[in-house]
């Protein structure tokens, strides 16, 4: 599904400093069995919904919602394992059995609990620090903000080894922009927004969605690379 090759950091040209990720530099989702591609375009009546697949069947779940015309995202990365007595690198669900999909609440509700497919797949990872605005016994789905996921896109979908998920108590952030916020405005990261932390002895950026629910690092980024938003 990620067709945006990890490049090299140097020879780019700085961008401007209000300039943001747009949707139209996030990469095509595809279905790699039936070739099927889904360009990333905002739409208001849209949201990100989080997906639970069971059984760590989130790449068939994915293909299912692009086949169906919908933009999924399943981050990964590459780990190196062992296959047939050789080391090589794999790629693999960085979050397993979570698709993050692009889509509007009919349609969200007709594949999670209509008589689909793609049901016998997924279930809805529910918010559990909110009450469903029509009964307040139960937890309305988790939606991530297309603010954060666009950002979150753009961090994970190199598909570095070097992506980690981090705890935010045990990273180290650096004391001048503990508490701020940063923007990548060079390389292949242009874009990005999070925290400067010391993940494994590397300056990374910290990227966090849903209030922190999950936090990905990503490789080394040089200081002239960032700034500090206001």
């Amino acid at each position: 599904m990620n067709t945006l090759l990890n490049g090299s950091l140097h020879g780019e040209e700085a961008v401007s400093p209000n300039a943001g990720v747009m949707p139209d530099i996030i990469p095509k989702a595809v279905d790699t069995q039936r070739g099927v591609s889904v360009r990333y375009v905002s739409v208001s009546a849209n949201a990100w919904y989080v997906l639970r697949a069971s059984y760590g069947r989130e790449i068939k779940a994915r293909d299912l919602l692009i086949g169906m015309g919908v933009y999924a995202y399943v981050v990964q990365h590459y780990e190196k394992k062992e296959v047939q007595g050789r080391k090589k690198k794999v790629l693999v669900s960085l979050l397993p059995n979570l698709v993050f999909a692009y889509m509007p609440k009919d349609k969200a509700e007709n594949y999670v609990k209509g008589p689909t497919l793609l049901a016998s797949l997924v279930s809805y990872y529910y918010n559990h620090f909110e009450q469903d605005e029509h009964d307040a016994e139960k937890n309305p789905p988790l939606i991530v903000s297309e603010k954060e996921m666009i950002s979150f896109i753009r961090a994970t979908c190199t598909n570095s080894e070097h992506l980690k998920v981090v705890d935010m108590d045990k990273c180290r952030f650096l004391s001048e922009n503990a508490n701020k916020m940063v923007e990548v405005i060079r390389g292949d990261y242009r874009g990005v927004k999070g925290r400067i932390a010391r993940v494994a002895g590397q300056q990374c950026i910290v990227v966090s969605i849903a209030n922190g629910r999950w936090n990905i690092s990503t490789e080394y980024i040089p200081t002239p690379y960032i700034r500090v938003i206001d």
